[in-house]
C-alpha cells in the first residue's frame, strides 16, 4: 500500500488552480470531492491489505489479533447479509482495534485534531454530493459551526484563522498527514 495516488490527486488539482486565475471557483468542490473519495478509497484498501498480512511500501505491516487467509475469508467476516458493500470507515472507527494489535488506523479514532477533520470533510463530501436537507444541516453544524449557510467552494477556498492557507489547503494537507501516518511503522513511546 502507499498513498502516492492519493497525493498525485492532490497536485493534479493543484496544478489546475495554480494554472490558471479565471477558473469556476466551484470546480474546488470537484476537486475535492474526488481527492475525498481516493482518501476514502485508500483507507478502505489499506485495511484489507493490512488485514490479510500485505505491508505498505515502507514495508510496515501492523500486527495482527486476526489472521485473515485473503480478501475473501476477511469479506465473510465483515459484510453484512446480502450486501455488496463495506462502510470501511465506520468498520476501521469502530473495530479497527480488534484486528490489529497495534492499530495504525488509531490517529483516526482518537486523534480530537484529525477526528474533528475528517468529520469535517466527511460532512462537505456528504453536501457536496447529494444537497439534501440532512447533509446541509450535518455541513452546517460541523463545518460552519452554525453560521449561516455558505457553498462548500467558498468555505473551502476561505482563509483558516492560524493557518495562513484556504481550507482546501488546510483539509488536502491533514489527508496527505493522515494516510502518510498510517502507512508507516508508528513511533512507540517507550523507544
Amino acid at each position: 500500500m502507499n498513498n502516492s495516488f492519493l497525493i498525485a490527486e492532490i497536485e493534479k488539482w493543484n496544478v489546475i488552480f495554480q494554472s490558471t486565475s479565471n477558473i469556476d471557483k466551484s470546480i474546488y468542490e470537484l476537486a475535492f470531492f474526488k481527492i475525498f473519495i481516493k482518501f476514502e478509497k485508500f483507507l478502505s484498501d489499506t485495511f484489507e491489505n493490512y488485514a490479510i498480512g500485505n505491508s505498505s511500501i515502507h514495508g510496515y505491516c501492523p500486527n495482527r489479533r486476526l489472521n485473515f487467509e485473503d480478501i475473501d475469508h476477511l469479506n465473510k467476516v465483515i459484510k453484512k447479509e446480502n450486501r455488496s458493500f463495506v462502510n470501511h470507515y465506520d468498520l476501521i472507527k469502530n473495530i479497527s482495534d480488534c484486528f490489529f494489535l497495534d492499530n495504525p488506523f488509531e490517529i483516526i479514532k482518537t486523534d480530537p485534531k484529525y477526528t474533528t477533520i475528517i468529520n469535517q470533510m466527511k460532512s462537505i463530501r456528504d453536501y457536496i454530493a447529494h444537497e439534501s436537507d440532512s447533509a446541509r444541516n450535518k455541513y452546517v453544524t460541523n463545518v460552519l459551526n452554525d453560521r449561516p449557510f455558505i457553498e462548500p467552494s467558498v468555505h473551502l477556498m476561505t482563509i483558516k484563522k492560524n493557518y495562513n492557507k484556504s481550507y482546501y489547503t488546510y483539509y488536502t494537507k491533514s489527508i496527505i498527514e493522515i494516510s502518510s501516518f498510517i502507512i508507516n511503522a508508528p513511533i512507540l513511546e517507550n523507544e
